[in-house]
């Protein structure tokens, strides 16, 4: 692997990683040992791969997947009946720090800090009152009736944030829409700066191929090379990546054409049904009106006579 490549963002590192990581948690359930232990075991698989998502020194690396590797095979064994790795696990669980054997820390789930605990909303008991989460669907559920509104129909307005569509219901608009906006927009660029940086990398790497193509040919070795076929090429990994990032953002641009028009068809129906209640309205203003000028003609027409 390239020495300026990031480790953990490259895919057969992170498979390999992986795969050792789940073979080691499910030997630590499989040994022949007590509960207590195997719980023990398995916090300590845990909170070292925990401690080792971060490395980039290739030496450290080396030395965490000889280590697991290791284990791995001491566990396979005992699992297997040897009795001697069985002992071997036990003595080592016994000199390993409290602190790895304890429980991994929970995370603690984001909390925004506009949101104080001072605006939560108080039950009649001064206890936090629940709050119904709207639907997802609600939006859609759209137009209500005329009885279920407050007072006039508004009509939402669709508009496009950044290609975005988005349907405002009123103003001021939500800062939780504001805030969706942003991620929105922000997740997308973070896709295409990512896109541009592996087209770059896959023009380094075809000359990698080229290089090892030429060794190939000339003296015979050049591991990863395309003429030998025992491993991938260099730009072969770029290139998946790449197309995923690709699949994600087309995928994200039809998401957006459907969502816009699920919207603009909201819009459409509420449009409908504001000009027929505005026509209702002016209808029952004339019919007042007219029954007003009737009333009046009446009353002078009696006066007179």
């Amino acid at each position: 692997m390239p020495s300026f490549l990031v480790p953990r963002h490259v895919s057969a590192h992170r498979i390999s990683a992986i795969a050792l990581y789940r073979a080691l948690l499910h030997q630590t359930r499989a040994a022949p040992l007590p509960t207590q232990s195997q719980q023990e075991l398995q916090n300590i698989v845990r909170n070292r791969c925990k401690q080792s998502i971060h490395l980039h020194s290739y030496q450290r690396l080396k030395l965490a997947f000889q280590a697991g590797y290791e284990a791995l095979d001491h566990l396979d064994a005992a699992v297997a009946g040897d009795g001697k790795s069985a002992s071997y696990i036990v003595g080592l669980l016994a000199k390993a720090p409290a602190k790895v054997k304890a429980d991994p820390p929970k995370a603690v789930p984001f909390q925004s800090k506009s949101k104080s605990k001072s605006k939560e909303p108080k039950s009649d008991d001064g206890s936090p009152a629940t709050t119904k989460k709207p639907s997802p669907s609600e939006l859609f559920s759209r137009p209500h009736a005329l009885s279920q509104l407050s007072g006039k129909r508004h009509v939402p307005v669709l508009f496009s944030a950044n290609q975005i569509p988005i349907l405002r219901i009123k103003k001021p608009q939500p800062e939780a829409l504001s805030g969706f906006i942003k991620n929105r927009i922000t997740q997308r660029q973070r896709r295409h700066d990512r896109r541009h940086w592996l087209t770059e990398q896959i023009e380094f790497a075809q000359y990698e191929d080229l290089w090892d193509e030429i060794l190939e040919e000339q003296v015979g070795i050049g591991p990863g090379s395309k003429v030998s076929g025992e491993e991938p090429s260099w730009a072969e990994e770029f290139e998946i990546a790449k197309s995923e990032v690709d699949y994600r953002i087309k995928l994200e641009g039809r998401k957006n054409i459907a969502m816009a028009a699920k919207m603009q068809g909201i819009v459409d129906r509420e449009t409908e049904l504001y000009e027929r209640e505005r026509a209702e309205r002016r209808e029952a203003k004339r019919v007042e009106r007219d029954a007003r000028r009737n009333a009046g003609e009446v009353k002078v027409f009696e006066e007179a006579t």
